[in-house]
């Protein structure tokens, strides 16, 4: 068990020759620490007097972490290329991958998913409505996505919605183009 040693500052003589005490840090009670059973063993303590090996623990491998041949799951990632720049987008695999998605121009700041979600849920294949906002202000970045199944709904959406003010300004709606941008998607295409 470790013990911090008490600190005590000396006195402070004042011009006047008064003499002010300083404020003493005194170290908090000695605090021992659970051991964690299963992979862990006790370690061998060092100081001749202390013989509670619940003080110190060593980690030793665990047989299963330690097998070369175990391959791990690979997090799935999307591989995006826009603007002459390649990146992986996590986002996209919270989307169907086989919707049909309309891109929503000229949003206000006002405009929320569930807002943008409602104006668009009277279509029965509504899936998904987002808005993208700036990670650092979190205002909307004036644009967002809206998915539907069925590719019906998503061609009398888009004729329907286009111009129809969803909070303070008249949406414009275009058909998204987030397939042409994935790295995958763009070699299958022959050139």
């Amino acid at each position: 068990m470790l013990v911090r040693p008490t600190v005590v500052a000396p006195p402070v003589i004042v011009a006047d020759s008064t003499i002010k005490p300083r404020p003493a840090v005194i170290s908090p009670a000695p605090v021992a620490y659970p051991v964690k059973t299963g992979s862990y063993i006790p370690a061998a303590t060092t100081t001749g007097t202390n013989t509670d090996s619940t003080t110190a623990v060593r980690p030793s491998l665990n047989a299963k972490s330690a097998d070369p041949n175990k391959k791990r799951p690979k997090k799935k990632t999307v591989i995006r290329s826009a603007g002459g720049q390649t990146w992986e987008d996590d986002s996209l695999l919270t989307w169907d991958p086989n919707d049909f998605r309309i891109f929503c121009g000229d949003l206000g700041n006002e405009v929320t998913d569930d807002l943008l979600g409602k104006a668009f849920s009277k279509y029965k294949s509504f899936l998904k409505a987002h808005v993208v906002r700036d990670k650092r202000s979190l205002k909307t970045k004036g644009y967002g996505f809206v998915s539907f199944k069925d590719p019906n709904d998503f061609v009398k959406a888009m004729k329907e919605m286009n111009g129809k003010y969803i909070g303070n300004r008249p949406v414009k709606l275009r058909k998204s183009t987030w397939k042409d941008r994935n790295v995958d998607a763009r070699k299958r295409k022959p050139y």
